[in-house]
Order: structure tokens, then C-alpha cells, then sequence
């Protein structure tokens, strides 16, 4: 539809507005698009950016019209004035409420035309309105008109034309967005639809939607680029922890040998660097342990461990190839035969990944870990009562894991079973109230109902908690935006969240 009035925001406005626009560009235009990414995974990207709202550069403007020059003055003999036919000498002189009245005549031909789908006379007419009166609907409005015809250049011409007036117009953001996105811009796009998404407080649904499958792709794409010139190599520690503690810690009894030139002793050189987050030691003490041959008592779990740490490492095939060795020497090692569904998942072979679920099942009907992450790949799936009835099952077989808890109250919410969800949560929190994750995913479920302080009070204690998780400080960040805002604030709590350079667990939120 055609734009309604809305209040502008124009150049004349004090300059406060601006320089806090520039303050925000200033913090997000170096930011890559990993910063992004990282910023939408579970939570909204925060912090609007001037980036988005300002262009870099103006393709062309399309040709105006020439109105007629029959007729430089009033039409006086009805009295009326024949807006079209003057000329930009008869324009200025008319009188500032001339000047808007004609351009509200024009554009309102404009939106009948629009209405009629005759897209080139209504670019006719806004290019003639504009020529009265600089307003970023008539630009928004010309916009539209090209976005019809095809012509996304110039659709992203006008809409930042548009933005130089009014820097927050949703509508313009939008459609530019959608320009971007036809174009194959994707960074530009994902910008957009991301501003779209913060104006709009996440009220946009084809805006959020448009966000979150542009950024797919982007990552995708990213992804497909650093996977032809990668190195295999260990990820970062806190992304290996997180890995690592998706499950219930394994009970093993350690051999005690002092035999450097056994692979019992590396074996167990392998878990004490686990434990000391060592990993990098731990790698290549679980190649050794392997190389050289454990006990038949031990060998399944290095091999299980050393090929957990080739698939974090990006190693699909030798992560394989580990786990397979691991299962022959021990048919119900259920841990293996999840992780070679995590890999299938990772090949996208969805198949695959659930007969590795129900070979598990089959084995050991209580091993809670099974449930945990088949309700993973339930979630991602969009099958949210399966996923919440195998959280639930984890939960029963063993509810210390508090992960199963939020993820469950996630999918419930997510079901639209509110109060439930909100049940969950208040529990978790009892059972888990030093938990810095339990706070922050409660929090956002709060926001979610505009129950903003509460919201802001649970980010706090999260990051009171854990001060190097950098989602409650973007959660907060955004909320101080939004609500307050506070852009000193948000672009403080966004510059900690980035200090923190911590990988946290990605939940499915």
C-alpha cells in the first residue's frame, strides 16, 4: 500500500539526533558481517545504525519529467491553479501553503494512479510533487512505483533520498531492503531488514522472516568461502566447552600408568587436559593414545575423544572414521553414535542423523543425552511438540542438565503455551539460580511479552553471573535502545559484549 503521513524528521531538526546517528555508525561501520550474525543468533541485533539508514552512494535519479511550459502562472480563469503545468520559476514563487497544498494534490493523484497500477504516471506525478515540496513519502511513494516496474536501482536511489529526510522512515528501510535483496545486495539487505526489525520492535513479521532467511543465506554463503581455504584446526575454547558440555559428563575411571610410551598413559594425559581445558594438549594426546594402542577397556573412548576433536576441528570424514572404529570395538557406546548423528546433521542427511537417534534408543532406552539432542534436531525442524516431549524425557531420566530445562521452556513458549513455558523457566531458576544462561533466555521471553523491566533486571543478574557472555549484554543493549533510548548506553553494553570474545552455547531460541 501507499504510505500515509507520518511525522518527518528533517535537516533543520537539531543536530543532538545526528550526532548520536554518527556515534552509531561509528561503532557498527566496521563491524563484518560476523558481528551480525553473531549478534541475531538466539537474540535481535541491536544498535541501529546510521550505517544502515545513510547510503554510500546514489545510483542515478530518474529522468524527470519536463512539466509543460504552456502556462508559468495561475490558471485564473476558474480561479484554480494548474500545479503541473507551472514551472519551477512559477513554484517559487508561490507561497509556503501553496506549495504544500500542491503537493498533497499531486501526491494523492499519485496514490489513485499507484491504486490504479499505473506505475509510470504516478512516478510522473510524485517527480512533479517533489518538485513542490522534498518529502521522503513522495520519495518512498516513487519508490514503490519502480519497485513494480523493476527497477530496483532506482528504487534504492529514492528511499535514500527518502532516509537523508527522515533517517527512521520503517517503510523506506523496507522497501530499500527489498531493493537490496532483488539486487542480491545480502549484507545491505540483512542490514535493512535488521533496522526494520529494531524500529518496529520485532512487530514486522515478513521483515523478521526476510532478516533471518538473508541471513542464512550470508552465512551460508560465508561459510561455503572459508570452508575452501580452511585449515582444520581447533575452534576457540569456550566453543569446544560448549560443545563438550551439550553432554552429561562421561563416569570413567582412569588407568594410572606411568608408561610414557603406552596409549593408556596418553589416554589419560588426554582427559586431565580436558578438564584443565587444555584441549589443544588434549588433541593431540588422544592422537597419540590411538597411534600407539590403549587397553581394550580404553581404546573406544579415545578414539570416541579423538574423534570429537576432529570434527570440531571441521574434519567430517576423519571424525567418521573414529567414531565407526569406536562403535565396532563397543556396539552400545550411546555418546558415538549421537555424535555421529551431530556430523550427518553437519552433511545435511537428515536420515542418517535419526537412525543414529534410534539405534541409540534401541540400545539404552534411558540415556537422557539421546532425548536431549534428538529434541535438537526436532526443534531446528520446527517440530516443537516432539521436541518438547524428548526434553521432557531428559529431564526425567535426569533433570541436573539445565540446558534440557530452558530448552524445553523455549519450545513450549514457542507452542504458545505461555504459562507453561513461564513455569519451566521460574523452576530452572530455582533449581539453577547461578546460571547465567537460565537468566538470559528467561529474560528474553520476558521482553518478548513486554514485561521489559523484568527483562532488564534478569540480563543484569545474567551478566552478573557470567560477565564474559556477550548475549545478555546485546539482550540489555537493545532493550536500553528501544525502550530508554539510551545510545551511550546500548553502544557500552555492545562494545562489552564484544570484549568478552566468548563463544556460548548456542541454544536453539
Amino acid at each position: 500500500m501507499i504510505n500515509t503521513p507520518k511525522p518527518i524528521t528533517t535537516s533543520s531538526q537539531p543536530s543532538s539526533s545526528a550526532s548520536s546517528a554518527d556515534k552509531i555508525k561509528r561503532f557498527l561501520e566496521d563491524k563484518d558481517w560476523k558481528f551480525y550474525c553473531a549478534l541475531v543468533t538466539g537474540v535481535a541485533l541491536v544498535g541501529i545504525s546510521a550505517y544502515y539508514l545513510t547510503p554510500s552512494s546514489s545510483p542515478p535519479s530518474s529522468p524527470k519529467k519536463k512539466p509543460s511550459t504552456s502556462s508559468n502562472t495561475a490558471d485564473t480563469s476558474k480561479g484554480m491553479i494548474d500545479y503541473a503545468a507551472l514551472t519551477m520559476e512559477a513554484i517559487e514563487e508561490l507561497t509556503p501553503q501553496e506549495r504544500h497544498k500542491g503537493a498533497q494534490i499531486l501526491k494523492e493523484k499519485g496514490n489513485k494512479l499507484f491504486g490504479a497500477k499505473e506505475y509510470e504516471d504516478a512516478v510522473a506525478v510524485y517527480t512533479n510533487a517533489i518538485r513542490f515540496k522534498a518529502d521522503p513519502i513522495y520519495y518512498s511513494n516513487r519508490a514503490a512505483c519502480y519497485s513494480f516496474l523493476g527497477q530496483h536501482d532506482r528504487v534504492i536511489a529514492d528511499t535514500n533520498e527518502a532516509l537523508k529526510l527522515d533517517p527512521t522512515y520503517i517503510k523506506a528501510i523496507n522497501r530499500r531492503a527489498q531493493a537490496y535483496a532483488k539486487q542480491n545486495q545480502l549484507n545491505e539487505a540483512l542490514y535493512d531488514f535488521t533496522s526494520v526489525c529494531i524500529l518496529d520492535g520485532f512487530k514486522n513479521d515478513n521483515a523478521s522472516k526476510s532478516m533471518e532467511r538473508i541471513l542464512k543465506e550470508v552465512a551460508s554463503s560465508r561459510a561455503k568461502e572459508i570452508m575452501k581455504i580452511k585449515t582444520h584446526r581447533l575452534p576457540s575454547n569456550n566453543y569446544v566447552s560448549a560443545y563438550l558440555h551439550s553432554f552429561r559428563p562421561a563416569k570413567l575411571e582412569l588407568p594410572t600408568t606411568t608408561d610414557k610410551d603406552s596409549g593408556d598413559y596418553y589416554f589419560a594425559k588426554a582427559y586431565g587436559a580436558l578438564l584443565d581445558k587444555d584441549y589443544t594438549t588434549a588433541l593431540e594426546a588422544s592422537e597419540m593414545a590411538v597411534e600407539l594402542g590403549c587397553s581394550p577397556a580404553y581404546l573406544p573412548a579415545a578414539l570416541n575423544l579423538k574423534g570429537t576433536f576432529v570434527f570440531l576441528k571441521g574434519d567430517n570424514e576423519g571424525a567418521l572414521e573414529c567414531l565407526d572404529k569406536a562403535v565396532e570395538l563397543d556396539p552400545k557406546y550411546i555418546q558415538c553414535y549421537i555424535k555421529r548423528s551431530s556430523i550427518y546433521i553437519e552433511q545435511q542427511n537428515i536420515v542418517a542423523a535419526f537412525k543414529e537417534f534410534e539405534d541409540a534408543i534401541a540400545i539404552n532406552a534411558n540415556n537422557p543425552d539421546t532425548y536431549y539432542h534428538r529434541g535438537q534436531i526436532f526443534y531446528i525442524s520446527s517440530k516443537l511438540e516432539e521436541a518438547a516431549k524428548d526434553y521432557t524425557e531428559s529431564i526425567r531420566l535426569d533433570d541436573s542438565f539445565l540446558f534440557a530445562h530452558v530448552q524445553l521452556g523455549v519450545a513450549q513458549y514457542k507452542m504458545g503455551s505461555v504459562s507453561t513455558s513461564m513455569t519451566t523457566f521460574r523452576n530452572a531458576l530455582k533449581q539453577f539460580p547461578e546460571s547465567a544462561d537460565v537468566h538470559n533466555y528467561y529474560g528474553e521471553l520476558l521482553a518478548d511479552q513486554q514485561k521489559f523491566d523484568e527483562a532488564i533486571d534478569m540480563f543484569t543478574k545474567a551478566i552478573e553471573l557470567d560477565p564474559k557472555n556477550p548475549l545478555p549484554y546485546i539482550n540489555k543493549a537493545m532493550l536500553k535502545f528501544q525502550l530508554k533510548s539510551d545510545i551511550e548506553e546500548a553502544i557500552r553494553l555492545c562494545k562489552k559484549a564484544l570484549e568478552g570474545k566468548s563463544d556460548v552455547l548456542i541454544l536453539y531460541i
